[in-house]
């Protein structure tokens, strides 16, 4: 089969990461992926590196050269001038409009470009609404919509609108949680039948290891967190918790970058913590830092579809302590892998922590316990298979 792969995210994150990995998974079971995505961004750069077909739909502007998939140059006087006539002209029309008709004209963009470049299938990486799902129909292509995120509210009747009549363009919509399937089957009404789930897959033998973290008495308690600097993780919920905390035997390390950065630093001097908590930015050596960690906090208070660093986790033997929100108690069994407080409560997430740091034996149930489901649900083979099963069915 030839499956395409489209998306319209430019950043990095674990949406692009399972993105990345299911492309490989699929070459590597004898399939031809095709990406269709935004030229310039890592994960461009990482399947052409994978020698993995890229065909781009998306640059600086929304129309490209069809022979290429590259978006055309325009550079002289005449152009310049037309430019500034519809900027003029848009600041004339309303919101809606604009939105109607860039929308419109993305889907005949689309159109064409997928029939000069046909595949089998389309996988298509939603992060929110995407309208490739009706190029695809008007192809005669089948689509999956898989959601990467929990749907969130919008702020106009009409976004509201698209994102929920865009889900019942694509053949399939899939998920990575069954929390994430039931929200967006929740806001289109589309019946159970056309939903797939299919849990996120990792590496196994990356994470299993036998240095995992042993807790000695006299070190601190590490505790870790991972992901964008961003209100949707509740890094503030935690930093707030570890104020209430005040254990000098716990640390805190915060892995990641983001927009919230200063504020959160900010947060953690207000709350006379700063000392025990270490920011230490966008890291690919994750094995390093499970290996330091005595456990990993995932405090997030929206969008999160799974919870990749979850998996990892669990595979390097760590307790895990999560929110409720979404499809996290769904990843993280409360009392059987770790712990669940609600969403946006800094004081059970501090009673959470304290509990792990004066009951060494839980940490290491727990972890076992995440060694054994993440084998059982969480192997990257799992995932590549079961999707493949369902691009054969559209197929």
């Amino acid at each position: 089969m030839k499956i395409g792969f489209f998306t319209s995210i430019e950043g990095w994150g674990g949406s692009e990461t399972y993105l990345l990995s299911l492309m490989i998974g699929i070459r590597d079971a004898g399939h031809v992926p095709v990406l269709f995505g935004v030229k310039g961004t890592r994960l461009w750069r990482e399947a052409h590196d994978a020698c993995i077909e890229g065909i781009s739909w998306r640059n600086c502007s929304p129309l490209a050269d069809l022979s290429t998939g590259e978006p055309p140059c325009f550079a002289d006087s005449d152009n310049r001038k037309t430019d500034r006539l519809c900027k003029i002209i848009r600041r004339l029309v309303p919101d809606w409009a604009k939105l109607l008709a860039g929308n419109v004209g993305e889907v005949m963009y689309l159109r064409r470009l997928f029939r000069q470049f046909p595949v089998d299938v389309m996988h298509i990486n939603l992060n929110g609404y995407e309208v490739a799902g009706l190029a695809c129909r008007l192809n005669g292509i089948p689509s999956v919509g898989w959601h990467c995120i929990m749907p969130c509210r919008d702020p106009t009747p009409l976004r509201r609108w698209l994102n929920r009549w865009t889900c019942w363009s694509y053949t399939i919509m899939g998920g990575m949680s069954q929390a994430c399937i039931d929200a967006w089957r929740g806001l289109s009404g589309l019946p159970s039948r056309r939903c797939r789930m299919v849990w996120n897959g990792i590496d196994l033998l990356k994470y299993q290891t036998d240095n995992r973290s042993v807790r000695c008495i006299t070190e601190p308690f590490c505790v870790l967190a991972v992901g964008r600097l961003h209100p949707m993780k509740g890094f503030d919920v935690l930093i707030q918790a570890f104020g209430l905390l005040n254990d000098q035997r716990v640390r805190l390390i915060i892995a990641g970058d983001g927009s919230d950065e200063k504020m959160l630093k900010s947060l953690a001097f207000e709350q006379e913590c700063s000392s025990s908590i270490s920011f230490v930015g966008h890291r690919e050596d994750m094995e390093t830092l499970y290996k330091q960690a005595h456990c990993l906090v995932l405090p997030s208070v929206s969008h999160e579809s799974f919870g990749f660093v979850l998996a990892e986790a669990m595979a390097f033997g760590l307790p895990l302590i999560t929110s409720d929100f979404g499809p996290l108690p769904e990843i993280n069994i409360d009392g059987e892998t770790g712990l669940v407080v609600p969403s946006g409560d800094s004081r059970a997430l501090a009673l959470a922590i304290q509990h792990l740091v004066d009951h060494p034996e839980d940490c290491a149930r727990f972890g076992i316990n995440g060694i054994k489901r993440a084998n059982e649900c969480f192997s990257r083979e799992r995932m590549i298979a079961a999707m493949v099963d369902i691009y054969q069915d559209l197929a």
